[in-house]
């Protein structure tokens, strides 16, 4: 049996643009204890899809390369994330402070408070 465990380390926002609401954001994790990255970008106005599309995106990360075996146990593969429901939750969570943040970006009309919201979203991190 094989079976890689994934924990979430860090997101972290790369890039943002205010026209679109298109942002880059940074993935780091591990896998089986080794550090892996990767960047992605998404379009922040649905937290929910955000947080399926970077848990999916983490899980597919690996080829599964499944050999003809008389042992059934070797075929089997085995994909986690730690704490997944509790992740899951707390990045809900963060994406919707963000999306919010965003779209009140939007409508913004004074540049001071502009200026600190978008602030704000360039340098939003997201550790768990």
């Amino acid at each position: 049996m094989q079976k890689d465990i994934y924990k979430l380390k860090k997101i972290e926002v790369k890039s943002f643009d205010t026209k679109t609401l298109k942002s880059t954001l940074k993935i780091y994790f591990t896998r089986n204890e080794q550090m892996q990255e990767f960047s992605h970008d998404f379009e922040l106005r649905n937290p929910v899809e955000i947080v399926n599309k970077i848990l999916l995106e983490i899980k597919k990360k690996d080829k599964i390369i499944v050999e003809d075996s008389d042992d059934v146990l070797k075929n089997i593969y085995i994909q986690r994330i730690e704490n997944e429901e509790e992740l899951e939750a707390k990045m809900l969570n963060f994406f919707q402070v963000l999306c919010s943040k965003c779209a009140k970006l939007k409508s913004m009309t004074k540049a001071p408070e502009y200026m600190r919201i978008y602030d704000e979203i360039k340098i939003t991190k997201f550790i768990f």
